[in-house]
């Protein structure tokens, strides 16, 4: 059974992508953005893991399955990703990492991390989870939270397990050097599970069967630990080692570089005509600056360079650009308009609407029928 989901993880992502954009080292720099791809990614080590735990467990009555829980105690923390618990008081910490490249343990217990050129320490996951299970344990203890029978305290196991995505790839030390069994691929953890149990001998089946709790004070006591949970913001600038106050320091003393010329003339206000304060554009203040002669050196608009050019332009054609008739001013499509320049002979160059050239028509045959009668 399920009886805690995991908690929504938008405002870390918003707060890793800003220490992304600190000057930062390149192996912070790995570091966080290995974290930000296990928090983004539908398929991170957490997700995958998620899901084959839910699988298998989703619908059992001997297990409780409990997700994300943080708990906090004797000023330490403890961020846990998974607990499962069963019936006998097994409690499985589950640790899960998602390593994109792959993973390499060393014959000295040392972990690193491929980053696609080169591997990089990182912290001993199986060690970091000890310390969760040391806090949980310490705190159950404390607190008296331990299902109890004829008042005594029953006895809770504690296992200590990471999960990796199914695709990771683990380079695994000899087993006689350092033991890395409990170092599982998500897919494989719930088939390690059935063979633990397959493994136990006479003696240990009856010690836990003593032992073992009804589902009620199975979900009980899962209650109570998920009343420990307190949701708090990660401090990933102090988990990377990054000191804000030294890197703004460290900008704050660099010498800005010279501004160029370009960026000058960019910073500058607008330019304007010297005639009519109009803002004049970039390509036209530079047509001025090559014809410095025949503009007197000053600066003018394309209105300005040349004022003269729409007093002499005729009457006629200002109205055409604004498509009205030269006859009655009224408004002339563009059909229209372009009919009557390829007539221009017959209406004289003029541009009418569609009565005044019925009307210049009529006058034209009237005209050629009073020559043609003068002629007879």
């Amino acid at each position: 059974m399920i009886l805690k989901q995991k908690d929504n993880r938008t405002e870390d992502i918003a707060e890793l992508n800003r220490l992304l954009n600190l000057n930062i080292s390149n192996k912070q720099r790995f570091l966080i953005e290995r974290e930000l791809k296990c928090l983004m990614s539908g398929d991170s080590g957490e997700s995958s893991s998620a899901y084959y735990l839910e699988f298998k467990f989703n619908e059992s009555k001997n297990w409780a399955l409990i997700h994300d829980l943080r708990i906090e105690h004797s000023g330490m923390v403890a961020q846990i990703d998974h607990l499962l618990i069963n019936r006998i008081l097994d409690i499985h910490v589950l640790e899960t990492k998602n390593y994109f490249y792959g993973i390499k343990i060393t014959d000295d217990g040392e972990f690193l991390s491929y980053n696609g050129k080169a591997y990089q320490g990182i912290e001993s996951p199986i060690e970091q989870n000890k310390r969760h299970i040391e806090l949980l344990q310490k705190t159950i203890t404390d607190r008296n939270l331990a299902p109890t029978r004829l008042g005594i305290p029953i006895p809770i196991s504690f296992l200590n397990y990471v999960l990796v995505a199914p695709t990771a790839r683990i380079d695994r030390p000899r087993k006689k050097s350092f033991d890395s069994t409990n170092l599982i691929k998500a897919d494989a953890y719930t088939s390690h599970i059935d063979k633990e149990l397959d493994k136990r001998s006479v003696v240990s089946v009856f010690a836990s069967a003593a032992k073992m709790v009804g589902t009620d004070t199975l979900e009980a006591f899962a209650q109570k630990l998920i009343k420990l949970h307190r949701p708090g913001k990660s401090d990933y600038a102090a988990k990377f080692g990054i000191n804000e106050n030294t890197i703004q320091l460290l900008q704050s003393k660099i010498t800005p570089l010279p501004i160029t010329k370009a960026q000058e003339r960019n910073k500058a206000t607008p330019r304007v005509c010297d005639q009519c304060g109009a803002e004049v554009e970039a390509k036209v203040l530079y047509y001025c600056r090559i014809n410095k002669k025949k503009f007197n050196g000053k600066t003018l608009c394309q209105t300005c360079q040349n004022p003269t050019a729409q007093v002499q332009q005729p009457q006629s054609s200002i109205e055409r650009k604004k498509g009205l008739c030269d006859a009655c001013s009224a408004a002339v499509d563009n059909k229209v308009a372009f009919f009557c320049r390829m007539n221009k002979e017959k209406f004289h160059g003029k541009i009418l609407c569609r009565d005044c050239q019925k009307k210049h028509l009529n006058l034209h045959e009237q005209f050629e029928q009073n020559i043609s009668t003068a002629r007879s």
